[in-house]
C-alpha cells in the first residue's frame, strides 16, 4: 500500500494592497490616512501638502475632493465616482454634465488666488454638480422603491418652498425699504449669500421633518451660482452699466480709481499732465471691455489681471482663465513721471495702449 503525497506550492494568504479612504485616524475624508497607510509614509506630510496647495491657490482643495471622489472607502468596493458614473450609464449627457462643470471648475480655480471670486466660482460650480448627482440619484432610488415597495409609505409633508419663499421676498422688501430711505446699503453679495445659507436651512429642516424640499433645490443652486457670480467680479453692481469714457485733461482731474459694474469703460489719459513722481490709478469692470491710454514719455508700471477674458497690455499678451500680465516701461529719462496702473476685469477684454 502506497501513499501519494500531493504537493502544493504554499499560497500568499496576504491580501493585495489596496488603496482606501480608512476611518481608522482619519480627519476629515480619510484621503490622507489611507495615502499615508498605502504608502507607508505618515499621513501628516500629506495633510500638509493638500493645506499648502489650498492656501497657494485653492487647487489643494479640488485635488482633496477629486481624491475623495475616486478613492473607495475602506467598507465599499467601488468609489463614489465609480458608482455615480456606473449608475447612470444610461445617461451619459448627466456623466458629461458632470465633467465639464468639474472641468471648469478646475480650470478657474487652478491659478486663482486664496479667496478670490474665482474660487468661489469654482465651489459654486463643484456644489452644482454634486447637487444634481444628489438629486438624480434620490429621484431614481425612490422611482425604484415605489416600483418594488408592497406597501404603502406615509405620506410626506406639506412642502417648504413656500415658506422658503415667503421669507426671502420678506427679507428683499425689508432691504429694499432700508435701500430707498437710506438706513443701509444693501451689499448684494451679503444678501445673496444669505440667501443660500436660508436655503439651505430649509433644506436640512426638510430632511429632518421628512418634509418635501424638491423646489428648494434648483433655487439653492440657482441663488448660489449667482453669489458666485457677484463674488467674482471685482466692483459692486452699484458701479453702472453701458458705454462710460473718461477723459483725463489737467492734473486735478485724474481720478483715484474708474469703474464700471458692466459694459465697456474708455479711460484716455493720453494728454494728462502727469505731476512728478507717482500717479497711482485702478481700473476695475465686471464685465465688459476696457481701454487704457498711456500718455507718451511717462514710465509706466502696470499689474493686469482678469477672471476670465483676454488682456493685451503694450503688446504683452494673455488669455484665457486668470490671465495676467506685469510689466513696466521707462520713460523718456530719469526724471519722467511715473504711472502706476492696477487693473482688474472679472469677465472681458482689455488694451492699454500709448496715447
Amino acid at each position: 500500500m502506497s501513499e501519494t503525497i500531493a504537493l502544493t506550492p504554499p499560497i500568499d494568504e496576504a491580501a493585495p494592497r489596496r488603496l482606501v479612504r480608512v476611518d481608522d485616524g482619519r480627519w476629515l475624508g480619510g484621503v490622507s490616512a489611507g495615502l499615508g497607510r498605502y504608502f507607508d509614509v505618515n499621513p501628516l506630510i500629506y495633510r500638509i501638502a493638500f493645506a499648502a496647495l489650498a492656501f497657494a491657490g485653492g487647487t489643494g482643495l479640488l485635488l482633496y475632493l477629486a481624491a475623495w471622489l475616486v478613492i473607495p472607502a475602506e467598507n465599499r468596493e467601488d468609489s463614489i465616482a465609480a458608482e455615480r458614473l456606473r449608475r447612470h450609464r444610461d445617461h451619459p449627457w448627466l456623466v458629461l454634465g458632470v465633467g465639464l462643470l468639474g472641468l471648469i471648475a478646475v480650470s478657474t480655480a487652478s491659478e486663482a488666488r486664496f479667496g478670490s471670486g474665482n474660487v468661489w466660482f469654482a465651489a459654486t460650480l463643484i456644489g452644482a454638480a454634486l447637487v444634481w448627482l444628489h438629486v438624480i440619484d434620490r429621484d431614481r432610488t425612490a422611482a425604484a422603491r415605489a416600483e418594488t415597495s408592497s406597501t404603502t409609505r406615509p405620506r410626506r409633508g406639506p412642502s417648504l418652498l413656500a415658506p422658503a419663499l415667503g421669507a426671502l421676498l420678506v427679507a428683499a422688501g425689508v432691504l429694499g425699504l432700508l435701500a430707498v430711505l437710506d438706513v443701509y446699503e444693501v451689499d448684494l453679495p451679503v444678501a445673496l449669500a444669505a440667501s443660500v445659507v436660508l436655503v439651505g436651512a430649509a433644506i436640512a429642516v426638510g430632511a429632518f421633518t421628512d418634509r418635501r424640499v424638491g423646489g428648494l433645490v434648483p433655487l439653492g443652486i440657482l441663488l448660489l451660482a449667482g453669489f458666485g457670480a457677484v463674488a467674482s467680479i471685482p466692483v459692486p453692481l452699484s458701479a453702472g452699466v453701458g458705454e462710460r469714457v473718461e477723459r483725463v485733461v489737467g492734473t486735478d482731474d485724474i481720478q483715484r480709481r474708474y469703474e464700471l459694474s458692466i459694459g465697456e469703460l474708455a479711460v484716455d489719459l493720453g494728454d494728462a499732465e502727469l505731476p512728478a513722481g507717482r500717479t497711482q490709478v485702478d481700473v476695475a469692470v465686471g464685465f465688459g471691455d476696457v481701454t487704457v491710454t498711456v500718455p507718451e514719455g511717462v514710465a509706466v508700471e502696470i499689474d493686469a489681471r482678469a477672471g476670465v477674458g483676454d488682456l493685451n497690455v503694450l503688446g504683452r499678451v494673455d488669455e484665457g482663465f486668470t490671465p495676467r500680465v506685469r510689466t513696466s516701461e521707462p520713460g523718456i529719462d530719469a526724471n519722467a513721471p511715473i504711472l502706476e496702473l492696477d487693473i482688474d476685469v472679472g469677465l472681458g477684454e482689455l488694451e492699454i495702449v500709448r496715447g
